[in-house]
This record gives C-alpha cells, structure tokens and sequence, in this order.
C-alpha cells in the first residue's frame, strides 16, 4: 500500500477525500496513521475522538459562543470607549489625549479588543510616578511587561504606543528591548 503526504494545513475532511482519490493508500495526519479503507467516521474518531457530526456540532458550537461573545463585546464598545476615554485624563499627558480620544474605539474594535489601552495606561501611570528614580520606572515597567506575555505583534503594538503617548516611551521601548536580548 502505497503512503500519501498530505499538505500542511489540510484539513481532515480534505485529508479523507485524498485518501479515497489515492485509495489504496495510507497516510499520516496528526501523528495518527489514516487509510483509505477507513470510513469518514472512523477518521474522525480516530483524530479527534469524534464522529464526523460530532465534531462538526462541536465546532458550530465553538463559532456559535464565538459569535455571542463578540456581538456582546461589540455592544460594550461605546461604554468602553467612553471609560477609556475618562480614565486616561491625568495619564496619558494633555498634548496626545485628542488622538487618544480618536484610537480609543478603533482599538476596541481591533483582533485585541482594546488590551493594549490598558497597557498603556498601566505603564504610564509608572512613567509618571516621578516619586521613584527613571530607572526603577523602567524596571517596573519591564517586568509588567514580561508578565503581560506580549506576542511579537501584541509587543509591537504596545511599544508604538508607549513611544506615542510618553516622552520617555522611546527610552523605556528600548531598555525593555535591551534587557529582552540579554
């Protein structure tokens, strides 16, 4: 029997139809040996422990719940933007609060939701505690960050925003990306 090679990404429903067009053959999904003398539920239960209408209501659901947290989300974001809005007075300096005002629901609106707004106010209420020495503003910063769990693009978006609002950002941007090399 002969052995097929599915292309990355493929889906399962795809990988069963190779097998059928290939028939004899095997191949291997998912670490998981699949062959065409396999029923399409076989397949299925063998990969994801479903029948094929079993996981396909499995993901209706999942798109489903999807859906409903979005359109609740979607809902909030004038209440959201109006708060964001209100909380940045006295964090973010007077001279970028009309853009801040612009972005605000822009950004709520984005894949994050917002996430990095709340970034930005966190770091800068630090970068404003002048209180405590440069220094110790850009360690505390550094390790909120390091908590914070930043993608490279979720990263990105926090430090164009960071050098944005902040006369220190640009400095802070770089300590933090000093200190990620070391």
């Amino acid at each position: 029997m002969k052995k097929i090679e599915f292309y990355p990404g493929i889906n399962l429903d795809k990988a069963y139809q190779e097998l059928q067009e290939n028939a004899p053959c095997y191949g291997e999904f998912n670490e998981k040996t699949l062959y065409s003398t396999e029923s399409l539920d076989e397949v299925f239960v063998k990969v994801t422990g479903k029948s094929k209408a079993e996981h396909d209501e499995y993901i209706r659901k999942i798109h489903e719940e999807y859906d409903r947290k979005e359109a609740e989300f979607k809902a909030k974001i004038p209440q959201l933007t109006e708060d964001y809005r209100k909380r940045a007075r006295g964090i973010i300096p007077e001279e970028h609060l009309k853009y801040w005002d612009e972005i605000v629901p822009i950004r709520l609106n984005d894949l994050y939701h917002g996430m990095e707004l709340d970034c930005w106010l966190a770091f800068i209420e630090i970068l404003n505690d002048t209180s405590k020495k440069e220094l110790e503003r850009f360690e505390r910063c550094r390790s909120l960050f390091s908590k914070q769990g930043h993608s490279g693009m979720s990263a990105g978006l926090v430090f164009s925003g960071l050098k944005r609002f902040h006369p220190l950002g640009e400095m802070l941007v770089s300590y933090i990306n000093d200190s990620i090399k070391a």
